[in-house]
């Protein structure tokens, strides 16, 4: 049998409404309307109560279809006639249900219809407008966001490019270190060779004039020996002689030994020791000189990690105010209404950073104001946090502070003043738990302030107070 062309009407019935295809196994559902048994149970998938159809929207309370048989007759009855290039027809731009041009476009579905399914129930509550009117408003949405998609990648083009200009910049600078590094012991090591070499050069002549001195000694040594031995002999002999030829040629013998004039040298230890001492001075400077060396060279690049620290909001006094990023804490006029935790200050100004340490070294670099009213350093853990108390190390508190326009270390039982030379904005605070010391350094030039010596038995914390309106602490990054 030929296929042919069916009305529209007549497709439209045979068609279910959520696929949009000929009716497989129809199904009636109580508003009476029709669905594929697979479709309207799809559509009712995990839904427990409160049924909706998927065409009117009407609500049921149970699940309910049955089979709708004549439906099904019609629907193979009709799919026996329908046109079997129905894809075809979609490649040509039309529909595949009424073989008509896409003019429409419905907004609820996001697809293009023809005229006919325009006017069919399942468009009719829809919103349509001609698909060269949605086309343009698609266009401009699609052109708008290639815009932003375009200015996006555009921005992520440039910051790759200004991030890999900088990781350059930063990788010429870690080589330029490296090389600068690698001069700077390569000298150092020169440095010291050649000293080596000049003080082994020094104990060489030193053995040296040693030597010559033994040789010169010896030599007199054995001339006068020599005399002496001869003489000894000419003495034994003349003793052993019989009276008349002892007593022949005496007087002369014992004249001549009598006569000798036997000079000692001057000791090589006496004539040498001097110098050796002199020396030994030297090795004894050398020894000292590098000890500190080493120790000034060790604490300058073995001080760990800087420490970013965050102060504790929980530890802070009524009267501080302290910064959004917790980072910088100022005096206020008033006090603020904060429960009064175990851990909060509530007489002293005073507020704790939220990191503590138990060993290791760490350094931290500090902002100040230029006015008076500023202290910080370490505090234990343990250290009272109510009622009014000192800043002193019995208190467990070790810091630095400015006040009557100097600057001083916080010592018991009177405060040391620090000899500065200049006003201070940045300090830095270093702390050794085991080597047991908390050193201040004036960060701008690494003027070394004070060191407190230490033996930490606890936690410490860094520690700050402000008690003055017109000045502040903040907390490097």
């Amino acid at each position: 049998m030929a296929a042919v062309f069916l009305p529209g009407n007549l497709q439209d019935e045979a068609t279910c409404s959520v696929c949009l295809e000929f009716f497989k196994d129809p199904v009636s559902i109580e508003c009476g309307h029709n669905f594929c048994r697979t479709c309207i149970t799809k559509s009712w998938r995990g839904l427990e109560m409160d049924f909706p159809c998927p065409q009117c929207r009407e609500i049921f309370q149970q699940k309910n279809f049955r089979p709708n048989r004549q439906l099904a007759n019609m629907c193979e009855i009709i799919s026996q006639f329908a046109v079997p290039g129905a894809k075809g027809a979609l490649e040509e731009g039309l529909c595949e249900k009424h073989r008509e041009a896409f003019k429409l476009f419905c907004r609820d579905d996001q697809r293009s219809i023809c005229v006919v399914c325009d006017r069919s129930r399942e468009h009719r509550p829809h919103t349509v407008v001609p698909v060269e009117e949605a086309a343009q408003e698609y266009k401009e949405q699609i052109q708008s966001q290639l815009d932003f998609l375009k200015k996006e990648r555009q921005e992520l083009l440039e910051f790759k490019s200004k991030d890999d200009k900088k990781s350059q910049e930063l990788l010429k600078t870690i080589e330029l270190e490296r090389q600068m590094l690698i001069s700077e012991f390569e000298g150092l090591r020169q440095f010291l060779h050649d000293q080596e070499h000049l003080l082994l050069g020094q104990l060489e002549k030193m053995e040296k004039g040693i030597a010559k001195k033994q040789n010169e000694n010896l030599t007199e040594l054995s001339k006068e020996i020599s005399l002496l031995n001869q003489l000894i002999t000419d003495l034994k002999e003349k003793i052993q002689q019989p009276v008349l030829e002892l007593l022949k040629d005496v007087t002369s013998i014992l004249n001549r030994s009598k006569g000798l004039k036997f000079q000692k040298p001057v000791p090589v230890s006496s004539d040498m020791k001097s110098s050796v001492s002199n020396f030994s001075l030297k090795t004894v400077v050398l020894k000292a000189v590098l000890k500190k060396f080493k120790e000034t060279l060790q604490d300058e690049l073995g001080k760990g990690e800087k420490e970013d620290l965050t102060l504790d909001p929980d530890t802070a006094n009524q009267l501080l105010i302290l910064s959004t990023d917790l980072k910088s804490v100022r005096m206020g006029c008033r006090k603020q209404e904060l429960p009064d935790n175990p851990k909060r200050f509530d007489t002293n100004s005073r507020v704790l950073a939220l990191e503590g340490f138990k060993s290791g070294r760490h350094y931290w670099e500090v902002e100040v104001g230029a006015s008076d009213g500023w202290a910080f350093g370490v505090a234990r853990e343990s250290v009272r946090r109510k009622g009014l108390t000192q800043f002193s190390p019995e208190e467990g508190i070790w810091a630095v502070q400015q006040n009557g326009g100097r600057y001083w270390a916080v010592t018991s039982p009177q405060r040391t003043p620090l000899c500065i030379g200049e006003r201070l904005s940045k300090v830095q605070v270093y702390l050794d738990y085991e080597g047991e010391e908390v050193s201040f350094y004036n960060a701008e030039n690494m003027q070394h302030m004070f060191t407190f010596n230490v033996a930490f038995n606890e936690r410490v914390f860094p520690l700050f107070s402000v008690c003055s309106t017109i000045t502040y602490i903040k907390l490097c990054p």
